[in-house]
């Protein structure tokens, strides 16, 4: 029986390291660092007992555009801007919390 403990890569049915998991945290942040630092790659490294693993990760535009900027852009628009445009924070209020981030 294999164990599974690192998602970040997909495995096969003989336990062999396959393709990126893109829907894992890491990938997300991946994307997102090399949208804002404005890079075309990274190299992801992750050490295992087994030995050093690391992959090439390229941008992925259509991923940011699809997956990532639609949240990112609600999470602004509910959260970040009503509390710059009218801050509760210096008014002992509780910060505004739309039910899909309670949830999260």
């Amino acid at each position: 029986m294999v164990a599974r403990k690192c998602t970040f890569w997909t495995l096969d049915k003989n336990g062999e390291v396959g393709d990126i998991n893109r829907n894992h945290h890491f990938y997300y942040q991946i994307q997102g660092q090399l949208r804002v630092t404005r890079r075309q790659f990274c190299y992801f490294t992750l050490w295992t007992p087994k030995g050093i693993k690391i992959t090439k990760i390229d941008r992925d535009d259509e991923f940011w555009k699809e997956k990532m900027f639609p949240k990112l852009e609600r999470f602004y628009m509910d959260c970040l801007l009503p509390e710059l445009i009218d801050p509760r924070h210096n008014r002992s209020m509780p910060i505004r919390n739309p039910s899909y981030i309670e949830e999260a």
